[in-house]
């Protein structure tokens, strides 16, 4: 389904932004390059459904709390992993889990455990009806956002827990009714970021017609309502005010698929976004995106996304993190997230080449520009706007050295500019190495 919602510095929801935010959304953790868990992608097909792994990886990055003149230094991450995915007639169970210990040579402040888990299953019925359920729990270092001010050399936890529940019905018929809900929490342990906390809800429907073999078009409807519960603090009495995003979102959406050379996915909506608190981030116009996969050839793949969209949170810096593919393991570049947001515009290309049955390289660009707006007191309508532009590069390599072990490593480039009512910029770059080991 055509939703484009995701929490701050984690993808919680898979593809649940559409091929556009799948592609940029594969694991999550914060400013500094570490996975909870380096296993985040899928398992190559196997007989063996459960599988149990270990990892080891090494990073140097120049600007560890991604602050302006930050300090660098040496990080290592030692993880232990496992799940399984087990078919069960029509229907399919899986889970995975993992905890991950992050150990930084000088700025021992950020060491931490990290954890990811989660469970679900794919359902269907020989009624044409199906659906999935996704439960997950994780754990992992969070980077500031431009809406609290210049960020400053903090520990921050974040803790988020989802649940997302979605049903279909017509399977590859000419109409396909799709509706899904979700909820979403994050909490951080930083006193500093108790205004960005939130308990996000979703809902979408949308209902579906194939007018050929390749077409597919339709027409949706999506809700999210974010609630923050200490959103805005009065400098007078020392209180919260919580504050209550509502989102409402036509959709009109088309899916393109020519065989597997091309496939393209395109949503435009009108959004009316209101706030509860902040009525300078009330927002209403046309939003969108478009994702489009090129395969050339054989080795050769061609990703391109593109966004533009309103709400409580939305894309805005990439970094690194570890992850499966099917030729080892690969340090994959992934969407950073933060509060209070009223439009971002986005966009990514990237290139994958498989050169051989066991070595693969990646390369990929990255913009993204965000308008921002954050409360000031209680005052009504009195708000503090900031832009934040981010753009990164990144290269990747990975070799399969055997069936069961693979290595892989990965440098990259990025840069953050925030003016308006917050200034401040940044440049770091990250050069990291990961070897993985898998049970099946």
């Amino acid at each position: 389904m055509h939703n484009r919602r995701s929490k701050p510095w984690q993808c919680v929801r898979g593809a649940r932004r559409t091929a556009s935010g799948a592609a940029l959304c594969l694991a999550a953790m914060p400013a500094v390059a570490q996975d909870a868990v380096p296993f985040t992608g899928r398992i190559a097909p196997d007989p063996n459904p459960y599988y149990l792994g270990v990892s080891q990886g090494f990073t140097h990055d120049t600007n560890v709390y991604r602050i302006p003149d930050g300090p660098g230094d040496n990080f290592s991450s030692t993880s232990v992993f496992g799940g399984f995915n087990q078919p069960i007639s029509r229907q399919r169970v899986f889970g995975r889990a993992g905890v991950a210990v992050n150990r930084y040579f000088d700025e021992s402040q950020l060491n931490n455990t990290s954890y990811d888990l989660s469970t679900g299953a794919e359902l269907a019925t020989i009624e044409n009806i199906s659906g999935g359920l996704n439960l997950g729990l994780s754990r992992n270092l969070a980077a500031p956002a431009a809406a609290a001010g210049v960020p400053t050399a903090v520990r921050n936890i974040a803790q988020t827990q989802h649940a997302d529940l979605r049903v279909r019905w017509g399977g590859v018929s000419l109409l396909t009714l799709e509706g899904g809900v979700g909820y979403v929490r994050l909490d951080y342990s930083a006193p500093e970021y108790v205004s960005s906390e939130s308990r996000e809800t979703t809902g979408s429907l949308a209902l579906y017609y194939r007018p050929g073999a390749f077409l597919r078009v339709g027409v949706g409807g999506r809700f999210e309502r974010t609630r923050t519960p200490k959103a805005v603090l009065d400098p007078v009495t020392g209180d919260y005010q919580s504050n209550i995003t509502n989102g409402r979102n036509l959709d009109l959406l088309a899916d393109y698929a020519f065989s597997q050379i091309l496939q393209s996915n395109a949503r435009v909506s009108y959004t009316r976004q209101t706030n509860s608190s902040i009525a300078g981030a009330d927002f209403s116009g046309l939003t969108g995106s478009l994702g489009v996969t090129w395969r050339p050839g054989a080795k050769t793949t061609v990703q391109l996304d593109a966004a533009r969209d309103a709400g409580f949170e939305a894309a805005s810096q990439t970094r690194y993190a570890a992850v499966q593919s099917g030729t080892g393991v690969i340090l994959t570049p992934v969407s950073a997230l933060y509060e209070n947001n009223r439009v971002t515009n986005s966009f990514a290309l990237g290139v994958s080449y498989a050169a051989t049955a066991k070595i693969g390289a990646g390369a990929r660009l990255h913009y993204t520009r965000a308008n921002l707006v954050s409360a000031v007191g209680t005052a009504a309508g009195t708000t503090n706007d900031s832009t934040d532009v981010s753009k990164s590069a990144s290269l990747s390599v990975s070799y399969e050295i055997t069936r069961a072990w693979g290595a892989s490593c990965s440098a990259t480039h990025e840069t953050r500019e925030v003016s308006g009512a917050v200034v401040y910029s940044y440049r770091v770059n990250t050069l990291g190495c990961a070897t993985q080991f898998t049970w099946r």
